[in-house]
């Protein structure tokens, strides 16, 4: 089953390979479980779904940039680990800090504090600032996207 899925969403990654390409072709993109940056040369995207993390993701990151308003759970989240590619050169080792704030029992002010993370906040902004320098184009990337992504989910309305 996962290799049909992943069949059928190949028109999605091969799109947003294209676009990674742009930046380094050693970069590749891949289907997973949740987005992730991986060894700083791979982006592992999947359906975003607008959880309670989501949320708070896509508010801090529409509160730091505005006009970024106008693009999907998705869109936001793809630019975002793209990001943290992009800036690989400034990452810091910030597992302590992570460790902390997975033990903290308020969730929503332990998710504020994570997107204040250097490596995260880094990411953030060069996903914020790409986007913002190149709106239109890349508001037409998005619907590409999201094209694309409707068609395999209109095939798995159950799923």
């Amino acid at each position: 089953m996962m290799n049909e899925i992943r069949a059928d969403f190949a028109p999605v990654t091969d799109l947003l390979t294209a676009f990674v390409h742009t930046f380094d072709e050693e970069y590749s993109v891949e289907l997973g479980s949740d987005f992730e940056a991986v060894d700083d040369e791979k982006i592992v995207y999947a359906i975003a779904m607008m959880d309670e993390e989501a949320r708070n993701f896509a508010e801090n990151f529409v509160a730091r940039f505005p006009a970024c308003a106008v693009f999907d759970i998705f869109t936001l989240s793809f630019f975002h680990e793209l990001g943290h590619l992009e800036t690989a050169w400034d990452m810091v080792d910030d597992v302590a800090q992570r460790n902390k704030l997975r033990k903290m029992t308020d969730k929503k002010k332990a998710c504020a504090l994570y997107y204040r993370l250097h490596n995260e906040r880094i990411a953030t902004d060069w996903a914020g600032e790409y986007l913002t320098a190149h709106l239109a184009e890349m508001i037409e990337l998005e619907k590409k996207i999201l094209g694309l992504l409707k068609k395999v989910l209109d095939k798995y309305p159950d799923e």
